[in-house]
């Protein structure tokens, strides 16, 4: 009944990078699915239900019912109830109150009951901007945001291998990797790519895929 409603945020600091969080409300985004299917992995239980509830791990099943079927689909944030589902439910709720409803954009269930062929979707959008300087002395915020980020990236992680990251962080790292070494292609993408350029007339000149 709602879709995956996402949530983006983004807080400035001085030294540090921004903090940027950008996240679904569900357990994880309909893309990430097809990404799993993509590399003919088998998603994890707790992302995508049938049309019974039931939890759904093959990666093809999974992208067939969030992008081609009616029933069953993905989790709310949390997975389960005591997981906290509920949680990621009221989320979703609020986005969809705040970007849809309170913007008089369309509720996907109504829309696609009632729109004809050639109506826009009507999809809305919330946008909200604080300038910390309406708060604080300028520069006060900047500065106290590198010591948070600093003080949790300074956190004993429960596993060495694995230090304690912020929002952004992941990202950065995935950049810097892809600038160095390149992008790596699923073989199912490379082969569907592959297939678009021959359906175009075009020459395929993507390397192999890694």
């Amino acid at each position: 009944m709602l879709g995956t409603n996402p949530i983006a945020f983004a807080a400035p600091a001085g030294s540090q990078p921004p903090v940027v969080l950008d996240m679904a409300t569900t357990s994880a985004a309909g893309n990430k699915v097809k990404a799993y299917w993509l590399k003919e992995r088998d998603i994890p239980v707790g992302w995508v239900v049938d049309g019974k509830g039931r939890p759904v791990t093959d990666s093809a099943e999974g992208r067939a019912i969030v992008f081609d079927r009616p029933e069953g689909g993905l989790t709310p944030l949390g997975g389960t109830y005591d997981g906290g589902s509920h949680k990621g439910y009221g989320l979703s709720l609020m986005v969809q109150i705040l970007s849809s409803t309170l913007a008089g954009g369309s509720f996907s269930p109504v829309r696609n009951r009632t729109q004809k062929a050639g109506d826009p979707d009507n999809i809305g959008h919330m946008f909200l901007a604080i300038d910390p300087a309406a708060f604080r002395e300028e520069g006060a915020f900047e500065t106290d945001m590198d010591v948070l980020v600093d003080v949790l990236r300074a956190t004993r992680p429960g596993d060495p291998a694995q230090p304690v990251l912020v929002a952004g962080d992941p990202e950065r790292q995935a950049r810097s990797e892809r600038l160095a070494n390149g992008i790596p292609i699923p073989a199912r993408l490379h082969e569907q790519l592959a297939d678009v350029a021959s359906a175009s007339g075009v020459e395929f000149i993507l390397g192999k895929n890694a």
